[in-house]
This record gives structure tokens, sequence and C-alpha cells, in this order.
């Protein structure tokens, strides 16, 4: 299609305009990262913990964006001077220009950021093989280049954040020369059974390690996005003798992932995800079956584990002064995120107490304002406080993503950015957090991505705590910075009343268009949630004169644990009415009607499911329709996917994994999926498919349908 079209102005637009509209939203750079470096106090001295003093920090935040010439995305590295007086104001100032950082794949700091270890990749010269490298740079430069492909120790490395780690060894009196990784364990290159090097020396030792005849052989993985993930290792590089041990004493039956060290670098405590009964989709459904485990390095010991057996645990974080060590927990089975469990056990000495909870799964909440319970599947790699008793992480809190600061003493659940700072700023995510220092990012749907700090109030004060700009990002471009001011935006609230539940629909419209177009954007999961935060491809939409409308329906995470389930064998029904309810109602709001205005609706996997049955429950309302790998057909889906587990709970119905079902209630499937309405389809509709050819090559291919046509189903998993 060489041409856009919209009804409502009666005019063509040129794709060249819709191009020029996209390149100039998609430079605003987002903040992916930061890290809190060397710190003094102004006498020059380090400070041992008195906040009393004034103190400087160097903070370093790492950007990305994307580079359309190139056809990637690219990151910059940006350095920042944060003072911190005596009443806890924060001044900063930006330090020259920002550099170049995108070969920089995984980054890791020591704990004063004297060291900096980064993994990157690269082909030599005259040769097709990819190497990946560990490099250390220090004040001095680069002190050291570990070429792990050429060790053959391991496989791939894992850059995966349900799997993978990158960490140096914590050191107080001395350099630390040992990274921990994961990586794919080392699969010796198969020779064919008829092979010329298997026939004419079948008796050499050194093929014995060869795996003859296994070129076929089919190893199982941890699903989409996790292909060709096996059985994973953990690795400890010694980067002064370019030496890589492969730790050992791990149970046999389980995936080591998520390592880090203990505080003393004598061990390391990892999640062990169980292989029985076998490996299921995990990027998408982080609920198997895993436990905690302690590894003592360099001794004969098995790794105990920590926590008790039948539940699924991530994200282990050990406070400051090494006495606690806290980590997220949840039941295995049901829906696939939803509420977590912040769980902490006690450490001393080496050994370990049993767990205990810190935060549970609240009841349901009455009011908007009341805490929801925790809705994130991670914590920031640094996130406890100088006191080592509260641990700050970002959390889904209804169409916001809050700051919250947990005391695990008190066992006190407390935001950072409540009152007109989230009405303003509604999405916020912590970066790091050292020594009380904060820093963050935070957006609106008219507000580009900005770095914000702060100093962390004494416990009990945290009411008090002062957010204040760090770096304005793509707001700092005037014509950037002018156009998000022609947006409007803004979170309706919605009653349901027969459920008494509500939920709540995110608009972002232009301010200077009374009429327009209308973009129905519900979101996938369905357990998940958008938060009213910056999006470029939204912006973009807007800047061409569309109104967008984000549903985040019954069921939802960050709206209480009632409200999520209540969508449990009711997908196909709630879910599309809530959608359909929020288009009617800002409608309503906005003086539009059916006919007068063009409505379109899109969305991906979950929300291509919605998208689909809303142009077969409401035909005739919607002008076009865009599904991404959206799911069509929830019978077909069952015997193709990595994730079976999710159509039957979605669906109403228990799933054993022990005892998994042979026969599925294929009706009772197909009476949920948007295949059941497809003869009733009258709109225009493109499926975007990812086809991959017998070389394992894949392509992306735009098929359109029209009327009454079928979409081609898509399964989460690649065949």
């Amino acid at each position: 299609m060489r041409r856009f079209f919209s009804t409502v102005s009666l005019r063509f637009r040129d794709m060249a305009d819709v191009t020029a509209e996209y390149q100039a939203v998609a430079r605003i750079p987002t903040p992916i990262s930061a890290f809190i470096a060397n710190q003094c106090a102004d006498d020059g001295k380090i400070p041992t913990g008195d906040h009393s003093s004034p103190r400087s920090f160097l903070v370093r935040a790492t950007w990305s964006q994307r580079d359309l010439v190139r056809m990637e995305k690219s990151t910059t590295l940006k350095s920042y001077l944060v003072k911190v007086n005596r009443a806890g104001v924060v001044e900063k100032m930006q330090l020259g220009v920002g550099t170049d950082n995108s070969s920089e794949k995984v980054v890791a700091y020591s704990k004063d950021g004297s060291l900096k270890a980064v993994l990157t990749k690269f082909k030599p010269k005259k040769s097709d093989e990819e190497k990946e490298v560990i490099e250390i740079h220090s004040s001095v430069g680069k002190v050291a280049t570990n070429d792990l492909t050429a060790t053959k120790r391991h496989g791939k490395f894992y850059f995966d954040g349900e799997l993978g780690s990158f960490h140096l060894a914590p050191s107080e009196d001395r350099e630390s020369t040992h990274v921990l990784y994961v990586a794919e364990k080392y699969h010796p290159k198969s020779d064919s059974f008829f092979s010329v090097i298997a026939n004419q020396f079948p008796d050499d030792p050194e093929l014995r390690n060869k795996s003859i005849g296994t070129e076929f052989e089919y190893r199982d993985d941890w699903g989409e996005q996790l292909q060709k993930k096996n059985q994973p290792v953990m690795c400890i590089l010694d980067w002064n003798d370019n030496h890589v041990s492969i730790l050992q004493n791990i149970p046999e039956g389980i995936s080591p992932g998520q390592p880090i060290w203990t505080p003393d670098g004598t061990g390391v405590v990892f999640v062990g995800y169980d292989h029985a009964p076998e490996r299921l989709g995990l990027v998408y459904c982080p609920i198997r079956k895993s436990r905690l485990y302690h590894l003592a390095i360099g001794q004969s010991k098995m790794a105990l584990p920590l926590t008790f057996i039948d539940l699924a645990v991530r994200t282990p974080r050990f406070s400051p002064d090494g006495k606690s060590l806290i980590y997220l927990e949840t039941e295995v089975g049901g829906p696939h995120f939803r509420a977590l469990r912040l769980m902490k056990i006690d450490c001393s000495a080496g050994s370990f107490a049993a767990p205990s909870v810190v935060v549970p799964v609240p009841e349901s909440p009455v009011k908007a304002t009341d805490f929801p319970g925790l809705y994130s599947q991670t914590f920031p790699t640094r996130c406890w406080s100088a006191d080592n008793k509260r641990v700050v992480m970002s959390t889904a809190w209804r169409s916001t993503h809050q700051i919250i600061a947990i005391n695990v003493k008190t066992k006190a659940v407390i935001s950072l950015t409540t009152g007109d700072l989230i009405k303003t700023l509604p999405k916020w995510e912590v970066l790091d957090v050292s020594d009380d220092l904060i820093i963050a990012s935070a957006s609106s749907p008219s507000v580009c991505p900005c770095v914000y700090c702060a100093r962390l109030p004494e416990a009990g004060a945290e009411a008090s705590i002062v957010w204040t700009l760090l770096d304005q990002g793509g707001g700092t471009d005037v014509t950037v910075d002018k156009e998000v001011g022609l947006i409007d935006w803004g979170v309706e609230v919605i009653k349901h009343k027969k459920s008494g539940l509500d939920f709540e629909a995110i608009w972002v419209r232009p301010s200077l268009k009374q009429k327009h177009p209308v973009i129905l954007w519900p979101h996938g999961g369905p357990h998940s949630v958008i938060a009213a935060g910056f999006d470029i491809f939204v912006h973009t939409l807007v800047r061409l004169d569309f109104a967008v409308i984000f549903v985040n329906y019954r069921g939802s995470v960050g709206f209480g644990e009632s409200n999520l389930r209540s969508l449990l064998g009711k997908i196909g029904e709630n879910d599309v009415e809530d959608c359909f309810r929020a288009l009617d109602v800002l409608l309503g709001k906005w003086n539009l009607t059916e006919g007068e205005t063009d409505i379109l609706v899109q969305g991906g996997s979950h929300g291509g499911f919605l998208a689909a049955h809303l142009i077969g429950q409401f035909p005739g309302i919607f002008r076009a329709c865009c599904l991404r790998n959206p799911v069509i057909n929830l019978a077909s889906m069952f015997g193709t996917t990595d994730i079976p587990d999710w159509t039957y709970v979605e669906a109403g119905f228990d799933y054993h994994y022990d005892n998994p079902p042979i026969t599925p209630p294929y009706l009772e499937l197909l009476k949920h999926s948007p295949i059941a309405h497809a003869e009733k389809v009258l709109v225009l509709y493109h499926n975007w498919v990812e086809f991959i050819d017998e070389f394992g090559s894949s392509s992306t291919t735009r098929i359109s349908h029209l009327k009454s046509n079928v979409a081609l189903p898509r399964s989460r998993r690649r065949l």
C-alpha cells in the first residue's frame, strides 16, 4: 500500500508523510539502565553511612533509541554528577556528551564502580564464526580480554532475564578477578554414522567425546525466546588467567538460572527450574516449579535447597550487610502472571533460616489508592536501602507503574510516587539504588522518558521524598517538545455494575482535532497491563490525527486478585465486553458516533485474540483490523504451543502438570475462540505471520483478508 487513507478528513496521506512522522518520533531515546558509581564526601573521603555529610555520586545511565538508517537499536552512555546535601536535596550536572556503547551486550560493575565487565560479540577477519568476549575495564583502560568461544568450555552466553546472569564477584579489599555468568552446556560437534571421521578412526580416543550419529537428536528447550536453551550451566571466569570454571554439584533434572554471588564471594544462590514433567515456555509463563539453592564454591557438597517444593520462585537479592535474602514466590499453575509474595530468608555465617513472608498477596483493594499487590517479576539488581531494612522496586498499580519501598521489618508498603506526581507522570521504573540514592525513569503519554533521582528518606519519613529531574531525554528537543504539547490524554475508570469490579481505559488523542479516527488497542496476556507511559507508536499515530484507546479490562494485573481471576473461564466474553464498553464510553465522551468515525482495532497475542473477537462479535463497527500473532483457535493451539496450560486455565479448566490431558475439551475451547465468529467478519484486516522455511530462515509476510476469510492461526512456539 503506497498511501494511507483517512475517511474522516477525506484525504490521502502519502506514505512518505507517514514515514517522516515515525522517523521524527523514533529518535526519542529511552533510559534502560543506570549505575550509581563511586561516591565521596566533600572532604574527598568515602563516607561510612553518615548521611548528614554532603556527598557526591557519579551516575551512568544507558539510553536506547532506534537507528532507522542502520535498522537497529543503538545505545548511548551518559554520565552525571549528583550531589546530595545535608537536607537531602539533589543537585545535578551532566558530564559532557554521551558515547555510543551499542557493542556492549551485557555490563556489570564492581561494588565500588572501579571495574567494569562487558560482554561483546564480533566476527574476526576472514572468519564466519562469531566470538563472544568478556572485556574488563578500569580507570587505566582495558585490562583484560577473554575469548569465551575459544575456551570451548560451554556454548552460547545467556542474555535473557529468566536464566541469564552477569556479575563481578564482591570484593572489599582487593580487585575482583571473577565474573559469574550463565551459558549453554557445551555440546560437542556431531558427525554422521556415515562420515569419514566416524568410520576411519572408530577407536580414536579423541572421538569418544564427539556425539557420533546424534546430529538429529532432539533437545528440549525452554520455549519461545529461549530456543536452543536446553541445559544452562553456571560459569566463573577468572579474567586474570582467562580460565573458565563450570560449577558442579548441581542436582540432576534442573536448569540453574539467575545466579548471584553470596556477599562474601564464597558461593552462589540460584534458581533451579525443574525439568519434570517437561520443559514448558518460561518467558510468558514463569510459574514453573522451581526452588532456590545455595552452592558453596570449591566444596564437594551438593547445592542446598533453601525453599520449599511445589512452588515457583525467582529473583534472589542479598541485603548489603548479607544478613537477609529476598526473593519472589507464588504457587505453580493457574494464571501465568499474578500477584507474587515477597519472601525473606535470614542469613548468618553461611547458614540460612526458613523462609518467611514479608508481603503476602493482599485481599482485593477497595480503593484505587489501596496497595493491590506485587505485580512485578523482578527487582533492580541493587534494590536495598543503606539501613538494610527497605527494598525499593517498581510494580503495576492499576494503569500506573509506581515505585514502592517495602520495610522488611515492619512489612509496610509505601508508595514513593503518589499524589500529583503520579497523575503527571504515571509510569515509573527503578533503574538503580545505592546508599539511599534512587535513579528512576518516568514518563507519560505526553512526556518523553526522563531520568529522575531522589534520596530515600529515613524509615517512616518516606512521604517527604523529593524527586529531581536529572535528564529530560528527548524532551530537550524543541521540535519534539512542541509536538508532545499537542497531545491530550487521560484515564477513564469504568464500573461493571453486575460484578462490582471496575477497569480502566487509557486514551490518547490530538488536542487540536475534534473529529478523528479511533484505534482500539487491547493488551495481550491476558494477565498483563498497559501503564500510561510514553509510546513511540502511539505518539506517531496521534501525530497522524488518530486517537488511541488502551483497555485494561477485567483480568489485567494491578487491580487485585479478585479482578484478575474474574476472567478465568470468561475469555472471549468479559474482556471483549470491556473493550467494546470502553470504546462506547469514550466515543460518547468525545461526541463521536460510529457512523461518522473510522474505528480500527489492533492487538498482539491475546490482544490479537480480542481484536479477532471484536470484528466477529461486532461486525460492521470496525473499518480495519490488524492481528499480530493472534490466538485464533484455542483447540488447535493446545497441541502446538509451548504453554498448553494457558489454554486450559484461561478457558476455566484445571491443568495438572504431572498428568497432562490426552484429549482436551475441544468444543469448550472452540466456544472461547474467535474462530467461532469467523463467518460474521465484515472487515479488512491484516495478519502478520512469520514463516519458518526448511532451512530455519524466517520471513514476515502480511496476508490481507476481506469479509469472512479466516486469519491463519499462529502458535506461540516455532514449529
